[in-house]
Parts: structure tokens; sequence; C-alpha cells
């Protein structure tokens, strides 16, 4: 059994549930709910056609599925905890749009996930190690948001939705190469038992 799925059979044992942190009648938020990946099956709001709902206890298939055409692998620290419904979402939405930014400016280069746990919340890392010569990324949606040019939507969608939830944003080119995404989301110990 592979390390997200033992994560995953914890997290679940200690009554992890994101269906639950909308209330009925509630309308899920598009910065942490629906992105360009989700399946048109599950805007339609009913439990039947819907699938899964992000958070990530499904983390492992979102990377299995990036990894068929590219390399991705991922990293876990710390003790993993229940995180509240929004900031699972959150965190998983992140993971999403950053690995379909690596696959589209860095098409075949290898990807890393990094997720750490600490007292304070979780800090997640998406950085690929950039483009082969002959297929750079596009010019203008390299560059760090705010900074030099402008960024795709992909990456003002990430920063929106750690700033929803209380966290911080960072993403620009690697010294040695590639890009990375750093984003902190709070989720305090304390507040998760």
């Amino acid at each position: 059994m592979g390390r997200f799925a033992r994560w995953r059979r914890t997290v679940r044992a200690q009554g992890h549930r994101l269906r639950g942190a909308l209330r009925p009648g509630d309308k899920p938020d598009p910065l942490t709910e629906p992105s360009e990946l989700t399946e048109p099956s599950e805007l339609t709001g009913s439990d039947e056609l819907a699938g899964p709902a992000p958070s990530l206890n499904r983390l492992d298939a979102l990377v299995e599925g990036f990894a068929a055409g590219q390399p991705v692998r991922w990293s876990l620290a710390g003790p993993p905890r229940p995180l509240s419904g929004a900031v699972d979402a959150a965190a998983y939405r992140i993971i999403e749009e950053s690995l379909t930014n690596a696959r589209r400016h860095a098409p075949g280069a290898r990807v890393a996930v990094r997720l750490r746990y600490d007292v304070e919340g979780i800090t997640i890392e998406v950085r690929d190690e950039g483009a082969e010569p002959e297929q750079p990324a596009p010019v203008g949606e390299t560059g760090p948001v705010g900074e030099t040019g402008p960024a795709g939507r992909g990456l003002l969608a990430v920063r929106r939705r750690a700033e929803r939830v209380g966290g911080t944003f960072s993403a620009g080119p690697r010294p040695d190469g590639g890009f990375a995404v750093r984003v902190f989301l709070p989720a305090p110990e304390e507040l998760a038992e």
C-alpha cells in the first residue's frame, strides 16, 4: 500500500468528510469548487451524477492521471490531519491547477509535488524542471504574478484560492531552471481536532 493510500485511510478513520462542509442549498464557491478540469457531471449538484468532491483524499488519483503523460512524484512531510472542507478543496484545486500549468508550459518535464503539514497549516509546492529547449513556455505566461509580465489565468486562480482561505502564494522561475508554485494554507492543528 502506498504512502498516500495509508494517509488517506488515516484521514478517513478520523471522520474527515468534505461533503459535509457545504450545507444543503449552499452554492459551491467557484474558487474552491469546479475548475476547467471538472467534468460536466460534477457541475449538476446531483450526488448520483456528480463525481467525488475535490479533496486531498483523491490526490493519488490526481497525480496518477497526470503521471500518464508526465513524470510526477510527490512527497509528504509532517503528520497529515483532517483539514476544513474549504482548505482541503483549495489545496486539491491548487495542486490540480499547478500540475495543469506544468503540463501546458513544460510538457514532459519532471514535476515534484510536496505537501508539508506543520502546526500552523499546510505548505504546497509544485515545481517542474522546465520545458525542453525545443518546447519553450509561451512568452509572458511564465513570469511571477505581479512582476515582469502578465501571468496566466491559472496562476491568478491559484492565488485567489490561497487568499480566499487566508493563505499566501508565490510563483516564479527556479534558479536552476523550471518553475515553482508555493502556497501556504492556514489550518492550525488545534482546530483540526
